[in-house]
């Protein structure tokens, strides 16, 4: 879309996007890419802390500082307060967000509602399903993962397995909103979901150990980790073995002095032609794992609210993956720096 595409369908908006916990790691860097891409879409940076908020606002341009409170009703905010979409990017117990994007027909759009904690989400959809559109997207990197292994299964006619692997690096600074998303699902649901033969299974122990290879080749110890994408992968591909693992150690590009990045790695086997064929592809991002969150967070809400040349999403839950085109979506991470690699035998 060009600049000019973009200005007309910004110029639109008399409302604001509203970024909850936009002070944090992840949403100041969603507040960056927001910024970049769209450049005169308002925004409101919501926290807790006046003053970090601030500071984000300033920092971005074209932004207001606004005090949250995600216990309260509208979140605290007075009723003169009007947003084009509430952005989820920190954990709320009570729902309140949801519910006011669901008030006032604007899309609504969470990171942090894990497999294991969906159900009030679900229910209150249910109850609401044509008040606005929800978007689910607490997926690895709020989708990055999922587009890179759906783009992944295109050569193959059946899918047999599914193996994803994420490498964080030991210095990523990944906020504490992060690590406390992290120390809550650990605690709620210490198994790890797969699914094997073609069932759900939960994993501990010793189960869950598995290993990934990095982007240059380490054999690395790593954790099965129960993260969306494993569900939205048997949902589009079928695939009978699905396996999300999970490493902490230092990166392919730190390694090799380089920036401080994250990488993704999905490995599949299937079948073409009547022949077994595999499939690795490699995703790594020199800017960490914040980043690209946000970057995926913001490409999400692009095309919800019809930013990426498309309708407006209707009412209805959506998941990254039904929002937005797979190769438009891996482009965009190729134009913010991404490097993706693919092979196959």
């Amino acid at each position: 879309m060009s600049l000019e595409q973009n200005k007309a369908i910004a110029l639109q908006f008399d409302k604001a996007v509203l970024l909850v916990g936009g002070s944090g790691v992840v949403g100041r860097q969603a507040a960056r890419w927001l910024r970049e891409r769209h450049s005169d879409v308002p925004l409101l940076i919501g926290g807790r802390n006046l003053q970090a908020a601030g500071e984000v606002a300033q920092e971005s341009g074209a932004a207001k500082a606004v005090a949250i409170d995600i216990d309260q009703p509208r979140l605290g905010l007075g009723s003169d307060v009007t947003v084009a979409a509430v952005v989820m990017l920190a954990p709320e117990a009570g729902l309140k967000g949801m519910s006011y994007a669901q008030d006032l027909g604007v899309p609504y759009l969470n990171i942090n509602a894990a497999l294991t904690e969906i159900g009030p989400e679900l229910a209150l959809f249910a109850h609401r399903a044509t008040a606005a559109p929800v978007v689910l997207a607490s997926h690895w990197m709020a989708g990055a993962a999922v587009f890179l292994a759906l783009n992944s299964v295109k050569g193959f006619e059946s899918i047999q397995s599914i193996r994803l692997g994420a490498i964080v690096d030991e210095k990523d600074s990944v906020g504490p909103a992060a690590l406390e998303d992290m120390e809550r699902l650990h605690g709620a649901a210490p198994a790890a979901l797969v699914f094997e033969g073609g069932r759900r299974v939960w994993l501990s122990g010793d189960a869950a150990k598995g290993t990934v290879e990095s982007v240059d080749g380490r054999s690395l110890d790593a954790t099965a980790f129960s993260t969306f994408d494993t569900a939205s992968l048997h949902a589009a591909t079928g695939a009978p073995d699905i396996r999300f693992d999970l490493v902490t150690d230092e990166s392919s590009s730190r390694r090799r002095s380089g920036e401080v990045a994250t990488e993704i790695v999905v490995e599949i086997e299937g079948e073409t032609d009547g022949q077994t064929k595999r499939s690795r592809s490699m995703l790594e991002f020199k800017y960490g794992t914040a980043s690209l969150t946000g970057l995926s967070v913001v490409l999400s809400l692009a095309s919800v609210l019809g930013l990426n040349n498309r309708s407006p999403a209707r009412p209805g839950l959506y998941l990254p993956e039904l929002l937005s085109d797979t190769q438009w979506f891996l482009d965009e991470l190729r134009s913010a720096g991404a490097t993706i690699q693919e092979s196959s035998n």
